[in-house]
């Protein structure tokens, strides 16, 4: 799965982008055995839901674009919360709670995976941030989103109907209860295709890493 993810790296993005895959594959393994953690590796839907329509196999977000994507992000020292959409098994949470977020909150339809993220949070041998951190296994759709969610972080999911469904949900839990919100989304690829249909949300960057990413400002 590594040489295919970099063959595909060097076909979107030449060298570069396909040397910036590698090394992160490498730094973000050697990191986790050094912290007694199990995060990496690529785990087929099929094999953790019956039913897969329109999610995607869980693959690990890298260290390195995940701060690069939380650099445009204006954090409020507790009073933000953290919710990642497919949190898998918890190296985006891990990362998360080293900001200094109030709460950090994982969603992940597979049990299976979020007893690995449970694991892997009880295993970090540091002290975290935000040492407030829930892991719920629910299916994105029908999350009740958190009244004080504001930072809402994506490693591309899911697609078409469920990725709808969150964003609805999200504009909800706004109009209820009005706040800054920051979407936060590695890989838009399924994104782009219904981005216009949010018009509350405004793009404040667009990096470009092994896929192009994106950071929303909700207005």
């Amino acid at each position: 799965m590594s040489l295919k993810r970099i063959r595909a790296a060097w076909r979107r993005g030449g060298g570069l982008v396909a040397g910036g895959v590698a090394l992160d594959l490498v730094a973000d393994r050697w990191w986790e055995r050094r912290c007694g953690i199990d995060a990496a590796g690529l785990v087929r839907i099929e094999t953790l839901v019956t039913e897969w329509r329109g999610l995607h196999d869980y693959f690990p977000t890298s260290r390195r674009v995940f701060r690069a994507l939380m650099g445009h992000v204006e954090i409020r020292p507790r009073e933000d919360v953290f919710v990642d959409f497919g949190s898998g098994k918890g190296r985006a949470l891990i990362l998360a709670a080293q900001y200094p977020f109030k709460r950090v909150v994982g969603v992940e339809i597979s049990e299976a995976l979020s007893r690995s993220a449970r694991a892997n949070v009880a295993a970090w041998p540091g002290r975290f941030t935000c040492p407030d951190i829930e892991i719920t296994t629910d299916d994105a759709a029908a999350y009740g989103i958190p009244s004080d969610g504001t930072v809402m972080y994506f490693y591309n999911p899911f697609h078409g109907p469920v990725l709808r469904a969150v964003f609805e949900a999200i504009a909800r839990s706004r109009a209820c209860r009005p706040r800054p919100v920051w979407v936060v989304f590695n890989n838009t690829s399924h994104f782009r295709a219904m981005e216009r249909e949010f018009a509350w949300l405004r793009p404040i960057a667009r990096p470009v890493y092994e896929h192009e990413c994106a950071v929303y400002q909700a207005v």
